[in-house]
């Protein structure tokens, strides 16, 4: 493990989902032993001639249907939640990765008979990039997915200078309208493990009554599965007792009505998932808590703040660097690897079709 949160803890940008820790859990937690889909551990770990650690590739080789031997084999990444893990493909450096994702490319080439597709996400460069005549891999290009990343300035102030003049007015006007109608609000960082429990309770409601509330853009409740609330109860005991974790929260008049989940990674924040109480949106509580976790953030020492991924508006108006990760799917060169990938395609497309 040590060897593992060394390469970790060099990868920029930080994010939870490449510790131990987190693939560890999630395979106790999340995979999927079911006759419809079955997991199957296919981890593969890349080292160089003088056997340091390059790269861990938390691989898994998923059967659908589960049982029989007509079904077909997808090769893919820990992660398959949906949208708990935000990030997820190989571990190593940035500037390691293209050489790493050709290596196991041709490796796979050279095992075909082992799987018929495999999916790769977290590519750093487009998926044609990873191509080469020695290895004759072809990788096709499929969705690509932003991860934004703000950096930090010394100070608050510089940080409200960098934004726009219409950021800057909204971010003033979601305390006034709070001050105007009398209303004082508590900001804390939760990070004792003794209060986490309750902490995290609080995170769930408000996650929850986000997402069931009308009227507003949908945002589904990421943890309304028990085993997805059971994986994310052990992460977090498990990061709060070694000091990574920060859950914020904003008060009023005693009750909580904001709450938002973020990791401590060196000089780095990453924001995880929120939740409000939707009876509060007039106020832009969710503004006041962001901009209260970067005021800590700076306060703090902290070099960078991740946003996390996805290109919404929220993100955006803080005019963060965006870092963009591809995904590609790599079909094994043969009859049964071609047959399978018409099959999921065409599965694929009815599916979207239905929803």
């Amino acid at each position: 493990m040590t060897e593992w949160e060394t390469l970790d803890a060099q990868i920029f940008p930080r994010t939870p989902f490449t510790s131990p820790l987190w693939i560890s859990l999630w395979w106790n937690h999340l995979r999927r032993q079911q006759p419809l889909l079955r997991d199957e551990f296919f981890g593969h770990i890349m080292r160089d001639a003088n056997g340091h650690l390059v790269a861990i590739a938390p691989l898994m080789r998923t059967h659908c249907p589960g049982v029989g031997p007509l079904g077909m084999r997808i090769v893919q990444f820990f992660g398959t939640d949906p949208s708990i893990t935000e990030l997820r493909g190989v571990i190593c450096l940035p500037e390691h990765q293209r050489k790493v994702i050709q290596a196991l490319a041709e490796h796979f080439r050279q095992h075909r008979g082992e799987w018929d597709m495999i999916k790769w996400n977290g590519l750093r460069d487009e998926a044609s990039s990873y191509t080469t005549p020695a290895n004759c891999c072809e990788l096709i290009a499929a969705r690509s997915l932003p991860d934004y990343v703000l950096m930090l300035p010394q100070s608050w102030d510089k940080m409200r200078s960098s934004i726009s003049a219409n950021m800057r007015k909204n971010v003033r006007k979601a305390y006034e309208f709070l001050e105007r109608d009398g209303h004082r609000f508590v900001f804390r960082a939760v990070e004792r493990p003794a209060d986490v429990p309750a902490a995290l309770d609080r995170f769930f409601k408000l996650h929850a009554a986000r997402s069931e509330a009308a009227d507003m853009i949908n945002h589904p409740d990421r943890f309304a599965a028990p085993r997805n609330r059971a994986f994310l109860r052990e992460y977090v005991h498990h990061v709060a007792e070694s000091g990574q974790l920060r859950l914020f929260e904003l008060e009023i008049g005693g009750t909580v009505i904001a709450s938002r989940l973020a990791f401590l990674l060196g000089p780095e924040l990453y924001m995880y998932f929120s939740g409000y109480d939707p009876s509060w949106r007039q106020y832009s509580v969710m503004t006041v808590l962001v901009s209260e976790m970067i005021k800590w953030a700076i306060e703090h020492g902290l070099k960078r703040v991740n946003l996390s991924t996805g290109n919404d508006q929220s993100k955006l108006r803080w005019k963060p660097d965006e870092i963009l990760f591809h995904d590609a799917i790599q079909i094994a060169p043969s009859t049964r690897g071609q047959c399978m990938f018409h099959a999921y395609t065409a599965f694929k497309h009815f599916h979207d079709w239905r929803r």
